[in-house]
């Protein structure tokens, strides 16, 4: 038999995953970092290796050493489980050593997304106007993409690859791009709309196939750029160190604020892209005020003098 190594079949693995399964790009980056993580904390064992399942535990033990959240090494487990059952699956291994590997249990208010505010979000957006803060010519630039983040809650790479010919000015909305190159149409309100075009007639020229948010050289923003600007936009504004946000907390605050709006599950699901919504009921569980709402209308003890 051969000594095949853990790295042997990480590029067939990979190109499975984009080929068969679709994957974004991001995601196989994801894929490729968590196994070059694993072999470069453990070393690039053998598969068939019988203290493989030790190897495992080994490395899940120095990730939670290193500070990683249950969160983060779930992730890890997740990939390392994918992993093993495509050498399984392709008959690398016969026996696939994560199948004794549980995941880290996570509390119920470990898991729940981080939001803003609406108070937050009104800080920032006042602060963004205030010249004295934000007097560069990326000033535009952030405003837009915090406002573009908020209001369509686009993921970080739909962010960046929305092109001119993605925006419905008329019937407001626009085109976004996710995960399997999946496409969604999600509405957008007016006053973007009419910041979407002041930043269009302030270009020199562009068409339809250029990108909505660019450079000061008109290149196209990568998902990088976005989550540095983010980041100087919180330090300008004066959060605190403890304080997280990032694009997608910009996301998660949007989804938020339309769930303790009203907005149906079923309705947030289409905007967020999400395939199931099993993944937007999170949502449902992060807002106890519409859950005590809907309560104090709907059961008897509220509503009866009889009991």
């Amino acid at each position: 038999m051969v000594d095949y190594k853990f790295s042997d079949f990480i590029s067939d693995f990979l190109i499975s995953k984009e080929v068969e399964e679709g994957c974004a790009p991001s995601t196989i980056k994801a894929y490729r970092y968590d196994l070059d993580k694993f072999i470069n904390l453990v070393g690039d064992i053998e598969i068939n290796s019988p203290i493989l399942r030790q190897r495992i535990r080994l490395f899940l033990k120095k990730i939670k050493d290193m500070g990683y959240s249950k969160k983060g090494i779930g992730r890890k487990i997740a990939s390392l489980r994918s992993y093993f059952k495509f050498l399984t699956l392709n008959e690398f291994l016969e026996k696939n050593p994560m199948s004794t590997i549980k995941s880290p249990k996570i509390k119920l208010e470990e898991s729940l997304p981080k939001f803003l505010k609406v108070s937050d979000v009104e800080v920032i957006f006042n602060k963004l106007k205030d010249r004295k803060l934000f007097n560069s010519k990326k000033s535009q630039r952030y405003y837009l993409i915090v406002r573009l983040l908020y209001s369509t809650m686009a993921r970080v790479s739909e962010l960046c690859n929305i092109q001119v010919k993605d925006i419905d000015f008329e019937k407001g909305y626009l085109r976004l791009r996710g995960k399997g190159n999946k496409e969604r149409i999600v509405p957008v309100d007016k006053t973007t709309l009419v910041i979407f075009n002041e930043r269009l007639r302030n270009r020199i020229s562009y068409n339809s196939e250029d990108y909505l948010l660019v450079n000061t050289w008109g290149k196209k923003l990568s998902p990088r750029v976005v989550q540095s600007d983010i980041k100087i936009i919180k330090e300008r504004c004066g959060f605190p160190d403890s304080k997280i946000i990032t694009p997608h907390v910009f996301r998660h605050t949007g989804a938020t604020h339309l769930r303790r709006s009203g907005m149906d599950i079923s309705e947030l699901q289409d905007i967020l892209g999400h395939s199931s919504p099993n993944t937007t009921r999170i949502y449902a569980k992060n807002d106890i005020t519409k859950l005590k709402q809907s309560y104090s209308s709907m059961h008897p003890l509220n509503n009866s003098n009889k009991f």
